[in-house]
């Protein structure tokens, strides 16, 4: 594949002098964008906005039947939007010349972005004139005129009656013996469809197997470009992948160098199926083919596309700074390109727990620029009911979440991408944490359905919720499948090999930045040193001529002399501080070294582990299954138990970028959750927490999540009789400078008179209790009144320093 770097930088608007190439500029710029925009935009606008960026003519994408490359007073006029001078010229005009002009008014009209019916009532009038104008019959110019007439009709709405229009002017064009114009023709059909219709793909491969036998690269390469839009349309990405590659090849043939949409295509596919490391290179070659300002007019996409792979790479802190670079430079013109950044940082804002800071962007945004389009109104919708849910909001966020599912209900299916199995399995979640599991069940279901094999994430989030709404409703051998398969799919996506590439990827991506800006800055040095010298050089000459020969030696010979012994002890200091950088370097280099082979080998334990308590689960699952005696069976659900509760930290450690710390608000919550499931009559007991924003070392995590398994275990078993309701309440927090509280208390029944309590040999989850405590550097106590209370009291290492 091509590299564009060595392309060379360019000026304003495009270095490319023949017309074919320039038109190919505008026609696949603007595919591009008509894509991306999910139905925002029309493809007449999304041309203009190529032709504005590169300065190039707005006849030029439709001229391409009759423009010869002369120039032509009438058209200098139409480009230039000075329609009622080129309407008074062409009360002179006669023959060919008056008809190249009425056909070029008439589709200046046509083609202007948007769609006023006084702009196509008087484009009618010009093609009604170019249609009575006697023109000697040609096929050629017949064909041209019949071309517009369709597009025209298509535009009135009359979609039926501008294929038959269509459908005249490709028998013309057969007719008339001239191949090119015939493939160009259908290339206009097909184009007015919509993504996806049948008829669309079938005449732009008639198309593309004319501009082959030709040789006609330039067509080619448009031709395939809109084929490759209905692969994408009909998720065939491996067979869009292949035409992607040839399109860059076709690219550098004709020496094409904006080569940057299919490379960022490459690396959205590459993302999409959990290839980070392909995705990042294919982001760094899309980047190295923007060149000019003209070219950055769009860049805030590509920026866009950078943040989501970091994102994928759990490197937050890189990821929000290239969301910021999307979002430097807010203005109204491009914000089809920059209004994405904005649902990126709102969603990793949230994923961050900075759901505020979300709300606060989306005030912001809505304040200045409020979404108009439907799909910016939909996914705003999304946004505010996600940021909602998880600042606890759960009616807004509801009613957030129902505004988009009936938006979506309304949304074109062939502008469907991956965002909707996203937002799907968002919502399907929401709904499973408010007990609405059948509807959960549902919008999990739709998502898939939305998903392609290709998405690898989609696979793994879809999964994932599966296996958490299984678990609540009591399926555990489905749920056990399901995890599973979401724990294979995560490990395709950011297994330890792939991860390791990408950050050293990464790495040399950061040298070879480095390494450009250094040889620039020795370049502009350079340059700026040969000026210096230049401009001294004469008034140098000029002193050295009126000085004494005697006098220039004198003063030489003295400062010769004195500057030897100062070089001599410079050059002595310098040896000493040469050795000593060079020490620290190595030191420095030795110490990297070690860090990042210590980072890796933490991350490799992690999952080792990680997969070692899961395949403990799985074989417990299994056993508990088939073990008919109660007391047994019993046994087998509180080990299962106390293994899910270190599962579930190396499941933390494995998915957040932090190696070693645990946020106990979202661990206590999920193992409650599940400790909570985990019971037939669960319902009868509510559970309670009030736990202080903290985040702990693993180990301590782990004897911390024992005990809490093993309290509320207890209080389930022995608290609430005779399916008595009852209420546990947990609690951590802060207990003076240095120590921390965790309380679990029930409203139960609690000991039986005349139990030790200061015994705590008394049941084996109190000797548990006990010793865990000890781990933890902390006491426990417990007492019986009106209930059982639990106390652990331990030192927080974080603030002992």
């Amino acid at each position: 594949m091509a590299n564009c770097s060595n392309t060379g930088a360019l000026g304003a608007g495009t270095s490319y002098k023949d017309p074919a190439r320039q038109r190919l500029l505008i026609r696949i710029t603007a595919q591009y964008i008509h894509a991306i925009s999910q139905g925002q935009i029309d493809m007449d606008s999304a041309i203009s906005i190529p032709c504005k960026a590169y300065g190039l003519s707005p006849l030029l994408p439709y001229n391409e039947g009759y423009y010869d490359g002369k120039e032509h007073l009438g058209t200098r006029l139409v480009d230039g939007g000075n329609i009622r001078e080129a309407k008074a010229l062409l009360l002179t005009l006669r023959g060919d010349e008056r008809l190249r002009l009425l056909t070029e008014l008439a589709g200046f009209f046509i083609f202007k972005s948007g769609i006023k019916k006084s702009d196509l009532d008087e484009a009618s009038q010009y093609i009604n004139e170019a249609i009575a104008l006697k023109y000697g019959g040609s096929p050629h110019w017949k064909a041209e005129i019949m071309l517009l007439k369709a597009h025209l009709l298509d535009q009135y709405g009359l979609h039926r009656e501008s294929q038959e229009f269509f459908t005249i002017a490709e028998k013309l064009c057969e007719q008339s013996g001239n191949a090119l114009l015939y493939a160009r023709a259908l290339l206009n059909a097909g184009e007015v469809l919509h993504y996806g219709h049948p008829n669309r793909l079938a005449k732009f491969e008639k198309a593309l197997a004319i501009f082959k036998s030709k040789n006609k690269v330039d067509k080619e390469i448009e031709a395939l470009s809109l084929i490759n839009i209905e692969n994408f349309v009909a998720k065939r990405y491996d067979v869009a992948e292949v035409y992607l590659r040839e399109i860059i090849r076709l690219q550098t043939k004709i020496d094409f160098h904006h080569q940057q949409y299919p490379f960022d295509a490459l690396s959205w596919l590459s993302y999409r199926k959990g290839a980070l490391t392909n995705a990042l290179i294919y982001s760094n070659k899309s980047f190295s083919c923007l060149f000019s300002a003209s070219d950055s007019t769009f860049i805030a996409f590509f920026y866009t596309r950078r943040g989501l792979i970091y994102e994928r790479l759990f490197k937050y802190k890189e990821a929000m700074l290239w969301y910021d670079k999307a979002l430097s430079n807010l203005r109204p013109d491009t914000r089809l390109f920059w209004y994405r950044a904005v649902m990126g940082k709102v969603g990793m804002l949230n994923h961050t727990g900075k759901a505020r800071g979300a709300l606060k962007l989306l005030d912001d945004i809505s304040n200045t620029y409020p979404p108009s389009s439907y799909f910016e109104q939909m996914h705003f919708a999304l946004l505010l009911g996600m940021s909602c849910e998880n600042v606890g909001d759960f009616k807004k966020a509801e009613l957030q979440y129902q505004t988009f599912l009936a938006m979506a209900d309304k949304f074109p299916p062939e502008h469907i991408y991956d965002e909707f199995p996203d937002a799907f399995f968002k919502i399907s979640k929401f709904y499973s944490s408010i007990g609405e599991i059948k509807k959960a069940r549902l919008l999990l279901s739709r998502g898939n359905g939305f998903a392609s094999t290709f998405d690898v994430y989609a696979k793994e989030k879809y999964y994932y919720n599966l296996y958490k709404i299984d678990s609540i409703e009591g399926r555990y051998l489905d749920a056990i499948k399901n995890q599973k398969l979401s724990f294979e799919s995560m490990d395709s996506i950011f297994g330890y090999d792939q991860r390791k590439r990408a950050e050293e990827l990464l790495v040399k991506y950061e040298l070879e930045q480095k390494d450009k800006s250094i040889k620039l800055l020795n370049s502009q040095n350079q340059l700026e040193r040969i000026k210096t010298e230049e401009a001294h050089r004469g008034r140098n000459i000029t002193i050295a001529g009126l000085l004494l020969a005697t006098t220039i030696i004198l003063l030489l010979s003295n400062r010769y002399m004195m500057k030897k012994k100062t070089n001599h002890k410079l050059e002595a200091n310098q040896r000493e501080l040469d050795q000593q950088n060079k020490f620290l370097e190595t030191l420095n280099q030795a110490q990297d070294k070690l860090l990042k082979e210590k980072e890796w080998l933490i991350t490799e334990l992690h999952d080792r582990v990680k997969n070692s308590l899961h395949t403990v689960i799985s074989l417990l699952h299994s056993q508990s299954v088939y073990v008919q005696d109660n007391a047994a069976k019993f046994a087998l659900k509180d080990s299962l138990r106390r293994v899910h509760a270190m599962s579930l930290i190396y499941q933390k450690l494995y998915r957040d970028e932090s190696s070693s710390l645990i946020g106990m608000t979202e661990y206590i919550d999920d193992l409650t959750t599940y400790l909570h499931e985990s019971f037939d009559d669960s319902r009868r007991v509510i559970l309670k927490q009030n736990i202080e924003k903290v985040s702990l070392d693993v180990s301590q995590a782990i004897p911390l999540g024992l005990i809490l398994t093993e309290s509320v275990v207890n209080a389930f078993k022995h608290a609430f009789v005779n399916k008595k309701k009852g209420t546990i309440i947990i609690v951590l927090k802060y207990d003076g400078p240095k120590h921390m509280l965790l309380k679990i208390s029930d409203d139960g029944i609690g000991f039986p008179s005349g139990v030790d309590m200061s015994n705590h040999n008394t049941s084996l989850g109190l000797h548990l209790i006990a010793g865990l405590s000890k781990q933890l550097n902390g006491g426990f106590s417990i007492t019986s009144e009106n209930g059982v209370q639990i106390t652990v009291r331990f030192l927080n290492p974080a603030n002992e320093m």
